[in-house]
């Protein structure tokens, strides 16, 4: 979402950036008694009940998993109820609109977040960080992934985990067909898609992209966006029809119908991921999370075969800042300003993102999205992500927290972008003809 979920599935299971899909996760028992740090019983919330609507994806199970020892330590009793990712906008802002109490914290990502903080449904955390000081300080966390939840002063969010996105590539393809090196414009990009795509006689698709509406598509597309020099708004105004995006979109649409798997108007993360680890395309953009998924030797037939990059630009002059085409997406833990219970809601939301809990999500799943300093540099996670951290901390570090649309609109304006895109991919419209009709319907919903 990404951005997903994340980018977002995983088998072992595994959380994914925006709009993955997900599969299943065994976390041992042993050893969890060090869940929660001791000396942190406290007295705060001690027998209240709070309710938590969450992402259906590995960092929910191993919660779920650990729950137990927080309740023991802290006598608050936490429900946990799970959505897919894709269903979870509609739900959280429901609740929000109707000013509910039923749910006490949501577990979403910075797109929605924000806006969520802008409207006053969720609250500024400061008032309740010592609440959590036994589990986790806002100083602790990688500050790439804690910045977003960070605004005038004021910290709504706890960051679970996060990604960015990159060009993922065949260094052994690429050496076979005598490309050099990844691309580094998008002209480049085409010229090494129709090289190994014509080259193999049509055996490996030159490159492989999330064809699917909604966000699946429009996560890593707003990518392409954004190395045309485009963006979702001209200043204060909405400019999904821009001249940029047009030919962002008519490029994206045209690599995909010359060089792009078959079937590929309906892939979403997962489809994708596999297209790319089973050796049926040469290249992908998509999320940072897919690394393990390439690296994983008993799935993946090109682990030890994949090179990292940025995504490369069609402008010649690409910033240094803010215009950047790679995302940062984070998942967060927010409470509720509605919530009655928000001193024990911030409590669990601490232990959620702290330090024991993230090290057993590492050590047990594919948790390469993990958001604290200490985690990150540990050497358990140097041991499992050695071979594409330092490009993921580098993508991470240059990612674009506005690269989607954020706010209340954000859903309305990916579901209208997503369909233009899959009319475009389809060959049911232009570009401009498909992106002109989303504008206009989008100026229509939004006023």
């Amino acid at each position: 979402m990404s951005a997903a979920t994340p980018a977002r599935s995983r088998a072992p299971r595994l959380a994914v950036r925006v709009g993955a899909g997900l599969t299943g996760l065994t976390i041992a028992a042993a050893g969890m008694t060090a869940c929660a740090p001791s000396g942190s019983t406290g007295d705060a919330g001690s027998g209240t009940t709070i309710n938590v609507l969450a992402e259906d994806i590995s960092y929910t199970d191993n919660w779920k998993e650990l729950l137990p020892e927080f309740e023991k330590q802290t006598g608050i009793k936490v429900n946990i109820e799970t959505v897919p990712y894709s269903d979870q906008a509609a739900k959280i802002l429901l609740n929000f609109s109707q000013k509910s109490s039923d749910y006490d914290v949501v577990f979403t990502d910075n797109t929605y977040g924000t806006g969520y903080f802008e409207s006053g449904y969720v609250d500024d955390l400061a008032k309740f960080e010592k609440d959590g000081s036994d589990f986790v300080a806002f100083d602790d966390f990688y500050q790439p992934y804690i910045a977003p939840m960070q605004k005038d002063g004021a910290t709504f969010g706890l960051p679970v985990y996060g990604e960015s996105t990159w060009l993922m590539y065949r260094t052994d393809l690429f050496e076979q067909y005598g490309i050099d090196g990844p691309p580094t414009t998008m002209d480049e990009l085409e010229a090494a898609a129709k090289t190994i795509s014509e080259g193999s006689g049509g055996e490996v698709a030159g490159i492989t992209l999330r064809g699917a509406p909604g966000i699946q598509s429009v996560y890593p597309w707003a990518g392409f966006l954004r190395a045309f020099g485009g963006d979702f708004y001209d200043g204060d105004e909405l400019a999904v029809d821009s001249d940029e995006a047009v030919e962002a979109t008519q490029f994206w649409s045209d690599l995909l119908t010359e060089y792009g798997p078959s079937g590929v108007g309906n892939f979403d993360w997962e489809q994708n991921r596999i297209a790319f680890t089973q050796g049926t395309a040469a290249m992908t953009i998509d999320a940072t999370a897919n690394g393990p998924f390439n690296e994983d030797t008993a799935a993946s037939v090109i682990a030890g075969k994949v090179g990292y990059a940025p995504i490369p630009y069609a402008i010649s002059d690409p910033p240094e800042s803010g215009n950047t085409d790679n995302s940062l997406n984070v998942h967060a833990l927010y409470l509720s300003s509605f919530s009655k219970k928000k001193e024990a809601a911030y409590k669990f939301m601490a232990w959620a993102t702290g330090q024991d809990v993230q090290s057993n999500a590492v050590e047990n799943t594919e948790a390469v999205g993990v958001t604290l300093d200490a985690v990150l540099e540990s050497p358990e996670y140097n041991e499992k992500y050695g071979p594409f951290k330092e490009a993921l901390l580098a993508q991470l570090a240059t990612g674009n927290v506005d690269y989607l649309p954020a706010g209340t609109d954000a859903n309305a304006i990916i579901t209208e972008v997503g369909q233009a895109l899959s009319r475009t991919l389809a060959g049911e419209a232009s570009a401009k003809d498909a992106l002109t009709a989303a504008q206009e319907a989008l100026k229509t919903q939004l006023g």
